[in-house]
């Protein structure tokens, strides 16, 4: 719109030519435009081409012609004044959707317009089609600015599904809706409007998710056949083949297809063909024309079809590549195929191995029907479990026949059922009872089963010491590659949370490779990941951990469901980590709501959560934080020190400083016992930022047991402040700068501001708050309590600051007195100071001075 206005308004521009793909906007957009040209005094006209109009003269132009007038000449000139002239002396914007459209007299007209600079002119065209030389002119003659308007990208399809449905939308659907349109607005919008209406795509949990197929709107359908036009029977078959089995090698489809019929839908451009080894792979132009193909053609072609494709995959060299095998398996299920039991087995592990969890449970229960044994339902209560389909997960598992396996696939059975009662049902008691119950029959041989079982147990019960114990008897090398996987996850987090970053890098580097190794692993390098970067950002390394983040959200893009959320929420935590908080919030917000709708709401919804609390808390907006945070504290694995966390931003965002910062006092108190010293010295951090003058002995105690540059950092920021050295301060802001942690570097600069005042050095504390005001606008809008403490310049101690924060939070007296544990005589007493001091006459006078933000108690 910018592009186009520009064009209207420049003196020496003819006007504007819009190129695009039908269904991207040109006709909204020429229309939008239109109207705000109005708005801004122009007159406008527009001008529609159309196919049936081409065979007319003046066919696009009737509301213009003047009735009763014979002579040619008279006619054009009345035809040309009626689009062009103006009462008022206004500008005139003639709009021409499709251009290429217009008959050859219509045609004429819009040169003469053009050539005589009787009004600014707006040509849409449509890319593909041939042009006449006779609009080519038109641009020609003038200066014409030129503007592509390309599909949606899957940022931008995202943006606007958002935007257009008043809610976060769960990615992978935004993902999926993509895939179909290729981001053609046109197809969006009737895709997307059919899909509401018919309650497949639904809010859950404040997200929108798509569920079930799609169903292509019948207008969509006419529109899309009209497009691809009267096929031969011959090029249908192309192009079915194509619609049930994309992308099929050109050698393949040759012989599937008449080899002329496939040049033919070439030619038409109903295909594409991309280069791929040493030959070419087909694909349907469009996707959105397979899934009309699909509806379109009877069930008996399709699984014929399905057949032929399947055939020749099997046949082809790579036959037994991964990828080939779930798509052979893929299209054998629904074709007149016979069933392969083996081929089944092997797909189900590859699609596990892919991430697509929901074929692999399909393909594993084709396989237990093809009576393949016990590894299909082992296979497939494994992705019922990631699936966050607990209760399924374990009916599966107990259906197994015990007295059929051997003594290593009765541990294995113990282990996945355990593990499914633990993570995806929330009930470690049990999880505990059933592999008790299974260690006193299982043999040393099939022991590590058992204390593989234990480490993470203890792990999930915040017991780090029993884990480390029980893990002591595991040799890593001789587990399978999925218990491995989840055993360096397990220890990777221990490792990170004490302090130990380099055993923690080194374990996590471990648990990747186990994880490529194993068709049952590929979510856990998600988990693994998550804690490799928590060991980064622990320690300090905060550009390593955003490295790591982004590699790991790079891999995920492509994956479907929960692995593509687990990428980006990854990521999420290290922007949250480097104080990144725009960055944070607008990816943690959808992929929490889809998390959380979609069967993980006590796993990952709960884990990503608490960092959301965190960003949204670090950006002032305490309501939205608390309401994040008010989750039931889950039995297993509650992430107590990064809760403490979210709560004390929460609460110290409230104005409730003094709380703040017992909140993370304990929490460090805690993670000291349980020897978890990393966790220990971020708490003691932010305890610090908080204001605390306490923090300092136990900092410098740290600095040799953590490792990495916060712990050393942390101390001289803590000693800073005990001392009032407003350089050390600010030295140490850059510090934080350095290694990344943009927020503590605002904090500090803040504090430095701080010191400087107190000493009457009116310069250096500008200097420092400018300072601190630039880091905060690089974290998307930190407003954090001793930020906003430096931006308002008023004479108020810390005690005072907080308490009026409180008052302007609508409590009252006594309720400032119960939550800061002082008398109500005390705080009336701060009140009446501060009131003295600004010259207040009010309560609510005086909290009008400070910003806050209306929450409620926590």
């Amino acid at each position: 719109m910018r592009t186009i206005e520009s064009a209207i308004e420049a003196p020496d521009v003819s006007g504007i030519v819009v190129h695009g793909a039908a269904g991207v906007g040109k006709s909204r957009l020429a229309r939008e435009a239109l109207s705000a040209a109005e708005s801004k005094g122009c007159e406008s006209r527009l001008v529609v081409g159309t196919s049936s109009g081409r065979a007319i003269p003046l066919g696009a132009l009737t509301a213009w012609v003047q009735s009763g007038v014979t002579d040619t000449v008279q006619l054009l000139r009345g035809v040309l004044g009626a689009l062009t002239a103006t009462s008022s002396g206004a500008t005139v914007v003639v709009a021409v959707d499709d251009v290429h459209l217009l008959d050859d007299v219509s045609m004429f007209v819009t040169h003469q317009i053009v050539h005589r600079g009787a009004a600014k002119v707006l040509l849409t065209v449509l890319d593909g089609e041939p042009i006449p030389a006779a609009a080519q002119e038109i641009w020609k003659i003038g200066r014409f600015d030129r503007l592509e308007l390309p599909p949606l990208s899957l940022a931008e399809t995202a943006a606007l599904l958002s935007a257009a449905l008043d809610g976060s939308v769960d990615p992978d659907a935004t993902r999926r809706l993509w895939k179909l349109t290729h981001g053609n607005v046109l197809y969006l919008r009737n895709i997307v409007e059919q899909e509401v209406a018919d309650r497949r795509i639904v809010q859950q949990h404040g997200c929108w998710r798509w569920i079930g197929d799609p169903n292509i709107p019948s207008g969509l359908v006419q529109l899309i056949e009209s497009r691809i036009g009267a096929l031969p029977p011959k090029v249908g078959d192309v192009l079915d083949a194509l619609a049930v089995g994309e992308p099929i090698d050109l050698a393949a489809l040759n012989r599937i297809a008449d080899p002329a019929a496939v040049e033919e839908a070439d030619t038409r451009g109903l295909i594409a063909l991309e280069p791929i080894g040493g030959g070419m792979r087909v694909r349907v132009a469009h996707p959105i024309y397979a899934e009309v193909r699909r509806r379109r053609a009877a069930p008996t072609r399709l699984r014929r079809l399905r057949g032929l494709v399947a055939a020749e995959l099997a046949a082809s060299n790579d036959r037994d590549d991964m990828r080939v095998v779930v798509h052979r398996a893929t299209l054998s299920l629904d074709s007149d195929v016979a069933p392969d039991a083996e081929l089944l087995v092997r797909a189900a592990q590859g699609a596990v191995w892919l991430g697509d969890l929901a074929l692999a449970d399909r393909l594993a229960e084709a396989a237990i029907r093809a009576g393949a044994g016990p590894e299909p339902t082992f296979v497939r209560a494994h992705a019922l479990s990631w699936l966050g389909r607990g209760e399924k997960a374990d009916s599966v598992l107990g259906e197994i026949p015990t007295s059929t396996l051997t003594d290593s696939e009765n541990a294995r059975l113990a282990f996945l059922r355990a593990s499914n009662m633990l993570w995806a049902l929330g009930d470690p008691a049990h999880a505990k009872h059933i592999i008790d119950a299974a260690a006193r029959t299982t043999s040393s041989q099939a022991r590590r089963y058992i204390d593989a079982f234990l480490t993470v147990y203890w792990f999930a019960m915040d017991q780090p010491s029993l884990a480390v114990q029980a893990s002591t008897r595991l040799a890593l090398d001789d587990l399978p590659p999925v218990v491995g996987a989840e055993i360096t996850w397990v220890l990777a987090t221990i490792f990170a949370d004490a302090g130990r970053t380099g055993d923690a890098v080194a374990v996590a580097e471990a648990g990747y490779d186990f994880a490529a190794r194993s068709f049952d692993a590929p979510h856990m390098r998600f988990n693994i990941a998550d804690a490799h970067v928590s060991a980064l950002l622990l320690s300090g390394r905060v550009n390593d951990a955003l490295e790591v983040a982004e590699r790991v959200r790079t891999q995920a893009a492509d994956l479907p469901g929960a692995a593509q959320l687990l990428g980006a929420a990854v990521a999420a935590r290290a922007a949250l980590g480097a104080g990144r908080l725009d960055t944070a919030c607008s990816t943690l917000e959808p992929t929490v709501a889809s998390l959380s709708a979609s069967g993980h709401a006590i796993g990952w919804g709960y884990r990503y959560r608490i960092p959301l609390a965190t960003a949204l808390a670090m950006r002032g907006s305490s309501d939205e934080a608390l309401d994040t945070l008010d989750t039931p504290r889950r039995v297993f694995r509650p992430l107590d020190y990064e809760r403490s966390l979210a709560r004390a931003w929460a609460t110290a965002c409230q104005g409730a400083v003094s709380e703040a910062i017992t909140i993370v006092s304990s929490a460090a108190d805690t993670a000291a016992a349980r020897g978890q010293f990393g966790a220990e010295v971020i708490c003691l951090q932010t305890a610090t930022q908080f204001g605390d003058h306490t923090t300092a002995p136990r900092l410098r105690e740290l600095e040799s047991i953590v490792e990495g540059p916060r712990a050393g950092l942390s101390a001289r920021f803590a000693s800073a402040l005990q001392h009032g050295d407003g350089a050390e301060l600010d030295s140490v802001s850059e510090g934080f700068e350095d290694i990344g942690d943009l927020i503590a570097a605002v904090d500090a600069a803040a504090r430095a501001a701080l010191a400087y005042r107190s000493q009457g050095r009116r310069g250096s504390a500008l200097g420092c708050s400018t300072r601190a005001d630039a880091l905060a606008a690089q974290c998307g809008g930190a407003d954090t309590p001793v930020f906003r403490q430096v931006t308002a310049s008023l004479p108020l101690t810390d005690r005072e600051r907080e308490i009026v924060l409180l008052v302007g939070e609508g409590l009252s007296n006594r309720a400032v007195a119960d939550r800061l544990t002082l008398s109500v005589r005390t705080v009336e007493s701060h009140i009446y100071r501060a009131m003295t001091k600004t010259g207040t006459t009010s309560r609510d006078e005086l909290a009008a001075l400070l910003p806050h933000h209306r929450s409620r108690t926590l």
